[in-house]
């Protein structure tokens, strides 16, 4: 149960859970798909999980409907603002994963030990593309030791809904 009566959180746990179900007292969702109703909530707070789905725009589009008028995506993904283009390292077609070179996997705290593919690292393209889907972009690139913030690229965005 949530300290924060309207706070949601979830986790992705396969395709053969009905969405907005629960496993083991934790909500399942698809980002791709969610289960919530437009406008509903203020803020999402996302931290590297879009470059882990097939159709990361899909998830962007979904919480751009979820998210009321002036709220607020806040994410992180690993970024790379000198390429113009993502890159796309795999796609899913037929349901079918189509690797493009190497296969790369992130750590995954929830599930310690097994990994997460990586479909995408993200370029200026993600940009462009929030802005077709609506949202208002800024970013910042975050470097504070002091504070325990040590990545050379610590991006953090902000994806507004406009009012």
């Amino acid at each position: 149960m949530s300290v924060v009566p309207s706070y949601q959180f979830s986790e992705y746990f396969g395709t053969d859970i009905a969405k907005g179900s629960e496993v083991r007292g934790i909500r399942h969702e698809d980002l791709q798909d969610l289960s919530f109703s437009d406008s509903s909530f203020d803020l999402v707070l996302s931290s590297d999980v879009l470059e882990h789905m097939p159709r990361p725009y899909d998830a962007h589009r979904e919480i751009f409907r979820t998210l009321k008028p002036g709220g607020r995506h806040i994410f992180t993904v690993p970024f790379y603002p000198w390429e113009a283009l993502d890159e796309v390292r795999a796609s899913e077609r037929s349901g079918e994963i189509e690797y493009f070179g190497e296969k790369l996997y992130h750590g995954d705290p929830v599930r310690p030990g097994e990994g997460v593919l990586v479909w995408t690292i993200f370029g200026m393209e993600m940009i462009v593309e929030l802005a077709r889907i609506g949202f208002v972009v800024s970013y910042w690139n975050i470097h504070d030791p002091t504070k325990g913030i040590i990545g050379p690229w610590s991006i953090v965005f902000d994806a507004r809904k406009p009012d």
